[in-house]
């Protein structure tokens, strides 16, 4: 029987926030089991924030392992911890830990492992929503060396397993990570001499 904030998270549509003032380590335990043992019925990503704790006046309000559970909790259903993870389908099931210093609020950010559209639409979706912050990529938009050169670390490794489960496609997979290095070090070398980026 899952508990509520397990059965609101399982329901939850978009991203949410959900405040761990007054639950023990056994009860967040069970909550986060409840709430992402399976994928979350979603196409599109969403963010779980946890509230783990606050700053000298709500301090006591919390577990003070409530970080630790939630993350141990997430580590034994397969869930990754990545610093760098964002809220695109490539990054379900991971986790990263966050202090919010405005609210001064420690969160533990989840990216649930969801059901997702279909897994061509998914990397598709999942590139056209990663913020490449305004500005234009080096490599061809949506081809598999930008996003390679995107990912994360966790989600290279999916990427990995779901689209070069062939001995020529991780071929092609490497030949690809040799050419980003190549224009990095290119990169690094005309920002050495001083030379603008924007430079041909």
């Amino acid at each position: 029987h899952a508990s509520g904030m397990a059965a609101s998270i399982r329901g939850a549509t978009e991203s949410d926030t959900f405040d761990l003032a007054g639950h023990g380590q056994a009860n967040i335990t069970q909550t986060i089991t409840d709430a992402f043992s399976e994928p979350l019925p979603l196409s599109e990503m969403i963010r779980v924030t946890f509230i783990t704790g606050a700053g000298k006046l709500g301090r006591q309000k919390y577990d003070e392992n409530a970080a630790k559970a939630v993350s141990s909790a997430l580590r034994d259903l397969g869930y990754e911890e990545d610093r760098a993870a964002s809220c695109v389908v490539e990054c379900g099931g991971t986790f990263k830990s966050q202090h919010d210093t405005g609210k001064n609020l420690k969160t533990v950010v989840v990216f649930p492992k969801i059901t997702g559209p279909s897994e061509e639409g998914g990397v598709k979706e999942a590139m056209e929503k990663m913020d490449l912050a305004g500005g234009k990529s080096l490599l061809e938009e949506g081809s598999p060396d930008q996003m390679i050169a995107m990912s994360s670390s966790p989600v290279f490794a999916r990427m990995l397993q779901s689209k070069c489960s062939s001995w020529a496609q991780k071929k092609g997979c490497l030949k690809s990570l040799e050419g980003i290095k190549e224009t990095i070090g290119e990169l690094d070398s005309k920002l050495l001499r001083g030379t603008p980026l924007t430079d041909p």
